[in-house]
């Protein structure tokens, strides 16, 4: 009987024998961490890898004896959150080699600091007084800006360049908009000794950015982060399982077709398919089908709050969308949806990309596609019933 751990990591980030394939990827951010400021943009949708891959890259770079970390940006709720996110991740790699790194921070910033110090390691942790976070926004930005000023300005007298990934930087927009936006652009491009890989997860966003007349046009190099090599992917997910234990057929097909392309998404669905077969010892197609299913099951609750939240007309779009049967403004569709009109369906679809549930894709009848997949299989088992017997799925 198999008893090896699951094969698949799908909680924190993925490394060593859990990463696969990115490699492209992976050396042009390294790349560009070790290069005199240097600026480029990682950007594509979430659950894609991105964030393991950034993490690799850094790895990578600390392991050839560069200087390189990485900020999470994604949960900060003030400018000085992301202040003190940054201040955090150079004191962990800074500080080892650095030990004067926190006191010489200190005396480029105009804000006061309090220090924690890690009895284990001995390196001492920065970040602001907690009454900066009630500040003006203004204020925060500039104290923001003076933290990377005093990083590059430490690095530019070791003469030593130093990599910074901020991960999920477009959520400075939150904080002032397009001010925010091109402060940190004028912040950015007077650096010469940190290397910057700017990473984001808002698509429609970051190409606002990007825009001829906004902050980040022409500014920063870009490395759009896509779906994996489908093949590779496939191949892959079988040959972890079989390797751990249960021979797979198909699996790692039949969960990208029906999870993809997130990276993430099918992960889960790979990962949920082992543990179906882990007694049988081997695994076909039908697993990922039944993996899908469970997994969403397990999310009923938090779905069925999705789902609660949104409109009729809403409702009935998502319907036509899990379904896929024609154009979502076809008098078929219309009629057997119950959408009042091509313009009202039309909009309601705008809505619900809005709102994170949809996503275009040419490559449905409906030219939609639900954002999260066990969402959509959620919509068919729980909601298509509401159609009558002859288009349950």
């Amino acid at each position: 009987m198999p008893t090896a751990s699951n094969p698949f990591r799908v909680h924190g980030i993925a490394e060593d024998e859990y990463f696969t394939d990115r490699a492209d990827e992976v050396a042009r951010i390294a790349r560009t961490l070790t290069e005199p400021g240097a600026k480029l943009l990682v950007y594509g949708p979430r659950r894609m890898g991105k964030t393991s891959a950034l993490a690799r890259a850094v790895a990578r770079v600390r392991e050839q004896g560069h200087l390189a970390c990485i900020a999470d940006l994604s949960t900060a709720s003030t400018v000085a959150d992301m202040g003190n996110r940054v201040m955090a991740a150079a004191a962990r790699v800074l500080g080892r080699d650095w030990g004067d790194f926190a006191d010489a921070l200190a005396r480029g910033l105009r804000a006061s600091l309090v220090f924690t110090p890690d009895h284990a390691t001995g390196i001492v942790t920065p970040s602001f007084e907690l009454s900066l976070r009630a500040v003006a926004v203004e204020v925060q930005r500039e104290r923001f800006g003076e933290v990377l000023d005093a990083i590059d300005a430490l690095a530019a007298r070791r003469r030593r360049t130093v990599g910074l990934v901020l991960d999920e930087f477009q959520e400075i927009e939150r904080f002032g908009g397009e001010a925010a936006e091109w402060h940190l652009r004028g912040v950015l491009q007077r650096h010469q000794h940190l290397a910057y890989v700017l990473a984001g997860s808002q698509p429609a966003l970051i190409r606002r950015m990007l825009s001829e007349g906004q902050a980040f046009y022409g500014l920063l190099d870009q490395l759009q982060f896509g779906p994996m090599d489908p093949a590779h992917l496939a191949a892959w997910i079988d040959e972890r399982m079989t390797t751990h234990g249960v021979a797979a057929r198909g699996v790692g097909a039949r969960a990208i077709a029906l999870a993809g392309p997130r990276t993430r998404d099918v992960v889960v669905v790979a990962r949920r398919a082992y543990e179906l077969a882990r007694l049988r010892g081997e695994a076909e197609a039908a697993d990922a089908d039944a993996a899908l299913a469970e997994v969403a099951a397990e999310q009923d609750d938090l779905l069925r709050a999705q789902w609660e939240e949104l409109t009729p007309l809403q409702q009935n779009v998502l319907r036509a969308v899990a379904m896929d049967a024609g154009g979502l403004t076809t008098r078929d569709t219309l009629q057997r949806f119950a959408l009042p009109s091509s313009g009202s369906a039309a909009n309601a679809a705008v809505a619900l990309i809005d709102a994170g549930r949809l996503v275009r894709d040419a490559a449905t009848a409906t030219g939609h596609a639900f954002e999260n997949p066990f969402f959509r299989e959620w919509v068919r088992r729980r909601t298509l019933r509401d159609l009558g017997p002859a288009v349950l799925p």
